[in-house]
C-alpha cells in the first residue's frame, strides 16, 4: 500500500510542476511589463503568441511563442533528469519505471498553458506546447514539427489551418513510432534528443497518449477557428513589423 500512495505522490508532483510552469502566461507577463497592455484585451483576447505578435510585433510573437513551447520542454527535461539521477528509483519503487511520470509533466504543462491559474484558468490554444513537447523530445520530432507547419502556414498564412493539420500528422506519427518500436523492434530511442543514452525515453504508449490528449484539446480549444474556417471566414496571420 506504501507503494501505491508514493507512486501517486509522485506522479501528482510532477503534473503540479508542469501545470504550474506551464501556467506562466508569458504574453501576459512580457505585455504588462514591457507595453503596460495585456493582450487578452485586444484582437482574438488570447495570450498566446499569436495574439502577442498581432500587438506588439512579430519578434515579440516569436518570443512569446518560444517561452511558451519552452514550458513543455523544460517540464519534460527537469522530471527527466530527477528521476534518471536524483536515486529516487532506490527509494521508491516506480510504476512503469518512472516513464510515465516524465510525461505527466508535460502533460500537466500543456494542461496549465489553457487553463492558467494565474489569469483564472484562461490560456492559450496548446499549440506552442504541443510542439514543444513533440519537438523537445525528439530531434526526429523537431524536425516534423516544421516540415508539417510551415509549407501549411506559409501557403496560406492561415495559424488554426496549419496547426490543426500538423498536429494531427504529429500525432499520427507518434502512434506510428509507438507501434514500429514496440512491433517492428525499431530502435526508437535513437531518434530522442539524448540519442538512446537512458532514462526511459522512447516512443512508448505513454508519449503516444499524451500527445493525444493535448492534440484533442488543441481541437478543443480551436472551435472558434474551425467554424470560421469552414465558413471560410479566418483571416491570415499579419504581425507588424516592429
Amino acid at each position: 500500500m506504501n507503494q501505491v500512495w508514493e507512486n501517486v505522490a509522485v506522479a501528482l508532483v510532477c503534473f503540479l510542476f508542469g501545470y504550474l510552469l506551464g501556467g506562466v502566461p508569458n504574453g501576459v507577463v512580457i505585455g504588462r511589463v514591457f507595453f503596460k497592455k495585456d493582450p487578452r484585451d485586444y484582437g482574438s483576447h488570447n495570450s498566446g503568441g499569436t495574439n502577442s505578435g498581432r500587438l506588439f510585433g512579430k519578434w515579440i510573437g516569436v518570443l512569446v511563442i518560444a517561452l511558451d513551447m519552452s514550458k513543455c520542454i523544460i517540464a519534460f527535461w527537469v522530471i527527466w533528469a530527477i528521476l534518471r539521477f536524483s536515486g529516487l528509483r532506490n527509494v521508491v519503487s516506480l510504476w512503469d519505471d518512472g516513464v510515465f511520470y516524465n510525461w505527466l509533466a508535460p502533460l500537466g504543462a500543456g494542461l496549465g498553458h489553457c487553463f492558467s491559474p494565474y489569469i483564472r484558468f484562461k490560456g492559450g490554444k496548446a499549440v506552442a506546447c504541443y510542439m514543444g513537447m513533440i519537438g523537445g523530445t525528439s530531434w526526429l520530432g523537431f524536425i516534423l514539427c516544421w516540415l508539417s507547419f510551415m509549407p501549411l502556414f506559409l501557403r496560406k498564412r492561415i495559424v488554426s489551418a496549419a496547426s490543426l493539420i500538423s498536429g494531427g500528422i504529429l500525432c499520427l506519427f507518434e502512434w506510428i513510432m509507438f507501434l514500429l518500436v514496440r512491433f517492428a523492434n525499431v530502435p526508437g530511442e535513437i531518434f530522442q534528443w539524448n540519442f538512446g543514452a537512458g532514462g526511459g525515453l522512447n516512443y512508448g504508449w505513454e508519449s503516444a497518449s499524451v500527445v493525444t490528449i493535448i492534440y484533442a484539446l488543441m481541437v478543443i480549444r480551436h472551435q472558434a477557428n474551425i467554424k470560421r474556417l469552414a465558413n471560410g471566414e479566418e483571416k491570415p496571420l499579419t504581425w507588424p513589423s516592429k
